[in-house]
């Protein structure tokens, strides 16, 4: 089984859906914090609707998964882009987190294997909180393989000037 990551960086949202769709994901799971972007096609009801429309799932577990503590002391390290090691030591300590990993269990097992996709809006997954969903979710599954998906973005010239502004 593989447990698929995608960040949709600057990405067309019909690209980003088309890289789901390419990789047989049957839910993209949404671990944002905040599921919003300066690239208004990326918010929650949007991202959701479009997945949707695809004739895929979604499902919001950001507010079990996302990688902004909640703890004040912990969220002031928060960086965009950063990956750092003791938020993501925090995020795993908590019982949301815990109770977030045992969700996506279920999920992936659900029908003999259920296609996941853990989102959110890193390119990279070496700078994003998702390669630490994906590794405990493949270390609850057992037999599972991350694979980070990688989408065609944008050059910025195509942005816009109020969007990378923004």
């Amino acid at each position: 089984m593989n447990v698929y990551t995608a960040g949709h960086s600057t990405a067309g949202l019909d690209d980003f859906i088309a890289l789901l769709l390419e990789h047989g994901v049957e839910v993209a799971v949404d671990v944002r914090s905040k599921p919003r972007s300066r690239l208004p096609h990326f918010d929650q009801a949007p991202l959701e609707a479009a997945v949707e429309a695809a004739g895929l799932r979604y499902r919001f577990l950001g507010d079990r998964l996302g990688g902004v503590p909640r703890d004040p002391r912990i969220a002031a390290r928060w960086r965009q882009g950063h990956l750092d090691p003791i938020i993501i030591g925090h995020l795993r300590s908590t019982d949301e987190w815990t109770d977030g990993i045992a969700e996506l269990t279920r999920m992936a097992r659900a029908g003999g294997g259920t296609a996941i996709c853990v989102i959110c809006s890193e390119a990279d997954p070496d700078e994003c909180h998702r390669k630490a969903v994906a590794l405990d979710l493949a270390e609850a599954l057992g037999d599972a393989q991350i694979v980070h998906l990688a989408v065609n973005r944008r050059p910025p010239a195509e942005v816009g000037v109020q969007e990378v502004l923004l």
